[in-house]
């Protein structure tokens, strides 16, 4: 499952795919049923008379975020707003079969080839369910859209504060099914890491790198349910649109160095895993949501902290 050439692959090209990782059966399935526990529990909340339990877990997801216009969305990510104000009832999912996957054993042997053994949770982390282009309304908010549509050109390390810029920031991308080129799946720039951090733009209409910045070779990443996709924080990627009738689903987390900043001080890290003081390691799921509850009373209706890089009025962005 893990070979030493996806060090090399990672150095040279900025990603890397692992395949068969996480068995779909024992470590992702779980994480379907919890989903749709929380999706029958919104259901009930948001469209009691129109809601249909007799579908799959995504395909309800598709339905609740299609008659919803996204606003659902929140309730089923798994951290705290960046762009929408937050509340002292902002909404997340902190269930524990998701803090089970960040702390699966493959998946931290996985991170531990990519920046060792003392592995930190990074909190810049979401859940994501891709619907088809065709569903999304144009009621949807920009936040919602951001993370929910087609993804713009980005490089990870901007979405973080420049304390970070020296983290061993590692990106994991992982389908819950199968991520296709018809269903939205990654695109990537092999290489672009080698640029350093180029400039992005954010405006109502676009956030991202102007694609006049983008070179000619783009790649998609199609992938399977158990696979993983490496990214390095400079890589330059983005994500097709979704065009099939089904929707795309995955998770989008990060991992760090214990140690080192996160880029998000804010919210809240814990330590996955660390070799030398396994005792500080969080193995408890409530503690981890706790933190982030915490973290949300702390931050509730108050000013959200800003790190934007670049102005937005730079002709660039033009």
């Amino acid at each position: 499952m893990l070979s030493s050439n996806l060090l090399d692959e990672f150095t040279d090209q900025g990603y890397a795919i692992a395949r068969n990782v996480l068995d779909p059966d024992t470590v992702l399935r779980p994480v379907i049923d919890e989903y749709g526990s929380v999706v029958d529990r919104l259901g009930k909340q948001w469209i009691p008379d129109e809601y249909d339990r007799d579908t799959s877990p995504v395909e309800r997801m598709l339905q609740l975020m299609r008659e919803t216009h996204g606003a659902c969305f929140q309730a089923m990510d798994i951290t705290l707003p960046l762009e929408d104000d937050i509340l002292p009832d902002t909404p997340m999912h902190l269930g524990p079969a998701v803090f089970r996957l960040l702390r699966n054993e493959a998946l931290l042997d996985a991170v531990e080839m990519f920046i060792g053994p003392e592995i930190l949770s990074n909190p810049v982390q979401h859940m994501r369910i891709k619907p088809p282009q065709r569903s999304i309304s144009a009621k949807n908010k920009a936040h919602t859209l951001t993370l929910t549509g087609k993804t713009s050109w980005h490089q990870d390390l901007a979405v973080v504060t420049e304390d970070a810029d020296r983290t061993g920031l590692v990106g994991v991308w992982l389908p819950l099914n199968e991520a296709t080129v018809e269903n939205g799946c990654l695109l990537v720039v092999p290489g672009s890491h080698r640029l350093g951090l180029v400039h992005h733009c954010d405006t109502p209409a676009f956030q991202g790198i102007p694609e006049h910045l983008i070179g000619e070779r783009k790649v998609p990443l199609p992938v399977s349910p158990g696979d993983i996709i490496f990214l390095h924080p400079l890589l330059m990627h983005a994500s097709l649109p979704n065009v099939s009738d089904g929707g795309r689903w995955s998770f989008d987390l990060r991992y760090s160095p214990v140690g080192q900043p996160t880029g998000r001080r804010w919210y809240p890290e814990f330590v996955a895993r660390s070799r030398d003081h396994p005792e500080t390691e969080l193995t408890d799921p409530d503690r981890w949501a706790d933190s982030w509850r915490s973290a949300r009373r702390a931050l509730a209706r108050k000013p959200r902290p800003a790190f934007a890089r670049w102005d937005p009025a730079d002709p660039l962005c033009a």
